[in-house]
């Protein structure tokens, strides 16, 4: 049952948190996302090992990364559902513990097929956790700096994408790289004793015990009927269609770059690793700047400053591809698309100022995960292009996504930086 009127006071809720209870809850929102994506990613890293391992040819590991993703979408929107009705810290601990089980059971798969439903269970988990993090940090961090604070969550993705190249170059084999992945469990338990609730949450779940708010009332207990209500329906096919773009691009490359640099560019194993990591950097300084940039531009402006670097770099890197330019070129332009990634630090407190506290976690949930969920065909689909216009060619599709994601942020509500309350 959700924590209701027990554990809040019946005066009017203090709604501010200390700056202990906002370091916790930041430091919950990081680790979380990056767990989530150290065991997302680390099947691209160990993409040929896993295929030559089962027996199974690229196309059928493509397969894999779509089973994936897919999952994420059902993780995304049964797990915010869950959290907008079980409180933002249970339901966080929740997803962490199913993506770190079904990484560690991944590694120990008899055969392909038992691998595959491993790595979709642990998409499941891996769906819900985004959304339910940045709810919890959009309700509990300064609406003058929120911005910032996602790009520092969305930033955790270069040391978990650093660490996770490193376990894959230092493990004898892919098992052991899986096997790894189960230790955000542990991490799990330490969120559930350590990290405050959010008070926004446990004040609406007052009014709504009190019966004291006719909007509480409304949305109580609805499950996603309020997301197909007149206007924010808008918000929700508009928010679903700018993650596809996004996530289509990113994981087209991001799923394949990796298997590209050794097979299409022919680097070393340690060229290519390094390759990575200075990839991974260059992110990092992106998610930062495009977060800070949020909160001064606001989230709509950002993402499209951001989006424009990219899409000009994905149309450069498939015409360097296109006319086998040298791998020096064209290893430059990925460096140029990683950081135009900076706009996915805009998605998680963009989406949380457009929902209200009710259903922010759903509707977070619903666009980023169904959104990630729709381009989930991406890696398969490269898979499959790759045996008539090798993996170059496929991954360059993503300047297509990048488009779409601009033209659809257009016209996509901007409430940067508006104060989050209880019962909105």
């Amino acid at each position: 049952m959700p924590e209701l009127a027990t554990n809040v006071p019946r005066q009017a809720a203090d709604l501010s948190y200390t700056r202990r209870e906002r370091g916790l809850i930041i430091a919950a929102a990081v680790s979380g996302w990056g767990m989530e994506y150290f065991d997302l990613v680390i099947l691209s890293l160990l993409a040929g090992d896993v295929a030559t391992s089962f027996g199974v040819s690229t196309a059928a590991v493509g397969a894999v990364f779509t089973a994936q993703l897919a999952a994420t979408a059902v993780g995304g929107v049964l797990f915010g559902w869950l959290a907008d009705r079980f409180g933002r810290r249970r339901v966080l601990t929740w997803t962490i513990w199913l993506f770190a089980i079904g990484t560690g059971l991944g590694a120990l798969a008899p055969n392909f097929g038992v691998f595959v439903l491993c790595r979709m269970i642990a998409g499941i988990g891996i769906g819900g956790e985004w959304a339910i993090g940045f709810a919890l940090l959009n309700e509990a961090w300064s609406p003058k700096r929120r911005g910032l604070a996602g790009g520092a969550v969305q930033a955790a993705i270069w040391p978990a994408y650093a660490i996770g190249i490193f376990v894959a170059g230092a493990v004898p084999n892919w098992r052991w790289a899986f096997a790894i992945g189960a230790l955000p469990a542990l991490v799990a338990v330490a969120i559930r004793l350590a990290c405050p609730e959010s008070k926004q949450w446990l004040e609406l779940q007052r009014a709504r015990a009190e019966g004291g708010v006719t909007a509480v009332k409304q949305t109580a207990a609805r499950g996603f009927a309020p997301l197909f209500k007149k206007g924010t329906l808008r918000v929700v096919v508009l928010g679903t269609i700018v993650v596809f773009g996004a996530q289509y691009s990113y994981y087209v490359y991001s799923s394949w770059m990796p298997t590209y640099l050794k097979t299409g560019l022919h680097l070393g194993a340690s060229t290519t690793q390094t390759v990575l990591y200075v990839s991974a950097a260059i992110s990092l300084v992106s998610y930062l700047s495009a977060g800070a940039l949020g909160d001064v531009w606001g989230r709509r402006k950002a993402l499209l400053a951001f989006a424009s670097v990219q899409l000009v770099a994905f149309i450069a890197f498939a015409i360097l591809i296109a006319t086998s330019a040298a791998s020096g070129s064209v290893v430059a332009m990925y460096f140029v698309i990683s950081f135009g990634l900076g706009y996915f630090a805009v998605f998680g407190t963009w989406f949380g100022e457009l929902f209200a506290t009710p259903i922010r976690a759903t509707g977070s949930s619903f666009c980023y995960s169904v959104g990630r969920g729709l381009a989930s065909f991406g890696p398969g689909l490269v898979g499959l292009l790759a045996a008539k216009y090798g993996l170059g060619g496929g991954i360059s599709t993503g300047l297509f996504a990048v488009a779409l994601m601009m033209i659809t942020a257009l016209f996509l509500a901007d409430r940067s930086g508006r104060a989050i309350t209880a019962a909105e």
